[in-house]
């Protein structure tokens, strides 16, 4: 499992050299117990996503909520208790997580399914509702492949696989608040982040390439991603195999162009240009 990790981190400096990337991995892996590869889902049958909300057995509480309708005992090994037929939902409590009738608003009062989302860049993708599961791109426009991650694990952003839930791989879901227009932070990632459009729905997800990182911009609802150069030349970028990063001075600035290939052809980063 671990190595698996280390080989992830290894391909992707060389092959990248990306500095800010390097150093958010760095901060991570070194506190990930256990990683591993989803379950590819057959999502030509519709079915209920198992939601997962934020319950880490940390000292706090003595029950936690571990799906919308599962409690977690935080004693010993740690058991799960489906809740009741007459209180079905779990809901979150001060010292410590109860059924209820009633569901959590926003989160467990609606039935979500596994749908595949259209791509917006190549690579994988975390699922914007739940935590568990993790979607993969293999050209943009396409529709994604569905994974979901065993019991007890999250998709992990960073090293971009499963990795145990615990306080250094925590529970991430995205939400819109109504009649907000703009983007919203995937947690304390410096590379996912999600559109919403006004209608309170679920929210797009978006990634900027290796190299870059999402910052909102002064007095705006909005944000970018910055890409920096490593030096002069051309990189590739991660997000769509079809163009590269052009880096080069300009008035004592290192600054870039995106440039598109020609049809039929994609970047090759180890002779530098387009085939």
């Amino acid at each position: 499992m671990v190595s698996r990790t280390v080989l992830f981190i290894i391909l992707v400096i060389v092959k990248f050299g990306a500095s800010d990337f390097v150093e958010e991995l760095e901060e991570s892996v070194q506190n990930i117990d256990g990683t591993q590869s989803g379950v590819l889902l057959n999502i030509t049958t519709p079915q209920l996503r198992k939601k997962r909300i934020m319950g880490i057995c940390d000292g706090t509480k003595q029950i936690v909520c571990d799906s919308c309708n599962i409690l977690r005992v935080c004693l010993g090994a740690e058991t799960t208790v489906l809740c009741p037929s007459d209180q079905p939902y779990c809901i979150y409590g001060t010292t410590s997580d109860r059924c209820s009738p009633i569901p959590l608003t926003g989160v467990c009062d609606t039935d979500l399914q596994n749908a595949a989302v259209t791509c917006s860049a190549v690579g994988k993708f975390p699922d914007a509702n739940n935590c568990r599961f993790y979607h993969e791109c293999n050209n943009v426009g396409d529709i994604s492949s569905v994974y979901v991650c065993p019991i007890g694990y999250v998709f992990n952003e960073v090293v971009q696989l499963c990795a145990v839930e615990n306080v250094f791989s925590r529970c991430v879901t995205l939400q819109c608040d109504a009649n907000y227009v703009g983007h919203v932070r995937y947690g304390l990632s410096k590379r996912f982040y999600g559109f919403c459009d006004g209608s309170g729905q679920t929210p797009i997800v978006f990634k900027c390439p290796i190299g870059a990182s999402f910052s909102f911009i002064t007095g705006s609802t909005f944000g970018e991603c910055v890409y920096r150069c490593p030096g002069q030349g051309n990189f590739p970028n991660s997000n769509d195999p079809a163009t590269y990063f052009q880096c080069f001075w300009l008035n004592r600035r290192m600054v870039f162009n995106l440039v598109h290939c020609a049809i039929g052809t994609t970047y090759k980063a180890t002779l530098r240009y387009c085939i």
